[in-house]
């Protein structure tokens, strides 16, 4: 089984693309491996470098940091943790209330604050980045388009922010096809921040199936953070052939590639759709 894999926030890496792209492939045949699914022919599409802010270096992750285009981004997304919402107020006090609805949600998921806090600047950051008109989004969606006319996937793999990436992609592209295209930990009906942002935009409210993938299934842990609102994908969007719950066992790994990669769901349903699909 041949797949593009398009990976999601928080994976900037040093090095060359080419072997950046060769470890994180063979980290996900692996992971593929571990959950049942031998034998697969792996191109992670890499892009983070891309989507970092010009002059830029690190990994920083302070909730400071963000802009306040950013800090609606991340509003959003607390939007849906049935939270106390901040208001319209001056930075400082909005910057606050987003830090204390920050510690609430890592008590939540018994992880550190600040593990928590990297976790959300960076949606946030590299989210807003992509999100914006410009040459970043365009470079981004080149490469991964590039890769997925290059391998020739029997299935693309998208998580998290991979899967707008992929959504998107698929819609604007008329030398692609995908028979099957499989979402994990997506955000692409996380209202305002991205589901309202997408292009093509929503019609009447509902999104569909790319015409560039023949089928399309979606896999999220009830509690990753990012997969918002729990079957948000199959109530918005059409031609969602199968929305599944999975549990990724570790509360504060929620929203890890690897677990999603390695969860015997995915398997079934590679299984399953591969093999009505033909997929050799």
């Amino acid at each position: 089984m041949k797949v593009v894999g398009i990976h999601g926030i928080g994976n900037l890496r040093e090095g060359e693309e080419a072997e950046i792209v060769e470890e994180m492939s063979a980290l996900w045949a692996a992971y593929l491996t571990d959950g049942g699914t031998p034998g697969s022919e792996v191109r992670v599409a890499y892009y983070a470098d891309l989507l970092q802010e010009e002059g830029h270096q690190g990994e920083d992750g302070r909730i400071e940091d963000l802009t306040d285009a950013e800090s609606e981004i991340l509003a959003d997304l607390f939007a849906q943790q049935e939270l106390p919402q901040p208001v319209g107020t001056a930075q400082g006090w909005f910057t606050y209330l987003l830090r204390t609805q920050l510690q609430d949600i890592a008590a939540s998921k018994a992880c550190s604050p600040g593990v928590m806090e990297w976790f959300m600047v960076r949606f946030a950051k590299e989210v807003h980045r992509y999100l914006q008109i410009g040459p970043a989004r365009e470079a981004v969606q080149k490469r991964v388009h590039e890769a997925i006319v290059v391998h020739r996937p029997d299935v693309v793999i998208a998580h998290s922010l991979g899967s707008v990436i992929a959504y998107e992609i698929l819609h604007g592209s008329n030398d692609l096809h995908v028979p099957l295209l499989v979402t994990l930990g997506s955000p692409l009906a996380l209202p305002k921040a991205i589901f309202h942002r997408l292009s093509p935009s929503p019609d009447h409210g509902r999104g569909k199936r790319p015409p560039a993938a023949r089928r399309w299934a979606n896999l999220a842990d009830p509690g990753d953070l990012v997969a918002l609102p729990v079957k948000g994908i199959s109530r918005l969007f059409d031609g969602v052939e199968s929305d599944r719950h999975c549990s990724v066992h570790q509360t504060y790994r929620f929203h890890h590639v690897e677990q999603y990669l390695q969860t015997p769901k995915l398997a079934d349903l590679l299984a399953s759709l591969s093999t009505s699909n033909e997929v050799g």
